[in-house]
C-alpha cells in the first residue's frame, strides 16, 4: 500500500492595502460632510433664536465662555481703607449781591418772620377759646383743625337746641377769674412754652399780651406769676423748670408793661397739681401758668 501524501498547509492570502490616497480622500470627506451639517445646524440655530428669542436676560454659556477667555487676567487690587469723603462744598448764591441789596433782602425777611411769628399768635389764641391745643403740628394743619371745629359747631348749632351754658374746664384754655381781690388767669404752659423748657413759643407773646390790657386796669398791682408742671421726671428738675417758666413770664410782661408793677415769680413744679397725674389729660391740665393780680 501506499501512503498518502500529507495535505499542504493552506497559506491565507494577504489583504490588499488600501491606498493612502483613499484613506485622506475619506478623511477630507469627513471633515467637509461634518463642516457642511455644522453650517446647516448654525443656521437653523440662527432662525430659530431669530423667530423664537429667549426671554432670559442672561447670555449664552459660549459667549460667557468666550468673553472670559478674551479678558486679561488681573489680580485685584485691595481697596483702601482711608477713604476721604469730599467735604460738602458751600452753596454759592446764584444771584450776586452788593451790601444794600443783601440789606434790603434781610430786612423783608424779618418783616416776613415777624408776621409768621404774628400769625402764629393769633393761630394760638384762636386755639385758646376753642379749647384745642396742637403747638407740635404745622401751622396749616392747625388753622385745618381750627376750620373743622368751627364746621362742627356750626353743625352742631343748626341741628340741636341750645345747650345749658355750662363753665368746662380744658388743657388749653385760658380761665379768668375776678373778684374784689384783683383778676386771676390761668393759661396752659403747652401753649406758651416748647415742651420741658423755659422757651416761648413764637405765637405766645399775642396770648401774653391780653394780659397786658388787663394790667392796665391795675396800676401799680401785685402780679405774680406761678409755674406749676406735672409729675414727670424728677421733682427737682420739674421744680427748677417750673420757676425759670415764671421768670420768663415775668420778663416778657414786665418789659411790655413797665416798672409800674411789683412782680414776682413762683415755681411750684408738680407740688400742687389741680387733678391728679393719672393721664395725659390731667398732665396737661397741671401743666399751667398762673397769673395773679392783686391791687
Amino acid at each position: 500500500m501506499t501512503k498518502s501524501s500529507p495535505q499542504a498547509k493552506k497559506i491565507p492570502t494577504p489583504k490588499p492595502r488600501t491606498p493612502v490616497s483613499v484613506v485622506v480622500l475619506s478623511i477630507l470627506f469627513r471633515l467637509l460632510l461634518l463642516g457642511v451639517g455644522g453650517g446647516f445646524s448654525w443656521i437653523i440655530g440662527m432662525t430659530i433664536a431669530h423667530v423664537y428669542p429667549s426671554t432670559s436676560s442672561q447670555p449664552p454659556l459660549v459667549e460667557k465662555l468666550f468673553f472670559r477667555s478674551s479678558e486679561p487676567q488681573t489680580s485685584p487690587t485691595p481697596l483702601s481703607t482711608n477713604i476721604s469723603s469730599p467735604s460738602p462744598s458751600p452753596i454759592s448764591p446764584q444771584v450776586q449781591l452788593n451790601s444794600q441789596q443783601r440789606q434790603q433782602l434781610q430786612t423783608q425777611l424779618q418783616d416776613l418772620q415777624q408776621q409768621l411769628n404774628t400769625l402764629i399768635g393769633r393761630t394760638a389764641a384762636l386755639e385758646t377759646q376753642l379749647g384745642i391745643s396742637r403747638p407740635s403740628e404745622t401751622l396749616e394743619k392747625r388753622l385745618q383743625i381750627i376750620d373743622r371745629q368751627l364746621s362742627t359747631e356750626d353743625l352742631s348749632l343748626s341741628s340741636s337746641p341750645p345747650p345749658a351754658v355750662t363753665p368746662t374746664i380744658t388743657s388749653s384754655s385760658s380761665n379768668r377769674f375776678r373778684g374784689s381781690q384783683g383778676l386771676v388767669v390761668t393759661l396752659p404752659s403747652d401753649v406758651l412754652f416748647v415742651t420741658n423748657t423755659n422757651s416761648l413759643r413764637p405765637g405766645a407773646s399775642v396770648i401774653l399780651d391780653t394780659l397786658i390790657a388787663d394790667l392796665e386796669n391795675y396800676q401799680g398791682a401785685a402780679v405774680r406769676v406761678a409755674a406749676h408742671t406735672d409729675n414727670t421726671g424728677n421733682p427737682q428738675d420739674n421744680l427748677s423748670l417750673s420757676l425759670q417758666q415764671a421768670e420768663a413770664i415775668v420778663a416778657y410782661l414786665s418789659t411790655a408793661a413797665g416798672l409800674k408793677y411789683h412782680w414776682v415769680a413762683i415755681g411750684y413744679g408738680e407740688g400742687q397739681p389741680t387733678v391728679e397725674n393719672n393721664s395725659n389729660t390731667n398732665q396737661q391740665l397741671n401743666r399751667r401758668i398762673e397769673v395773679a393780680i392783686e391791687p
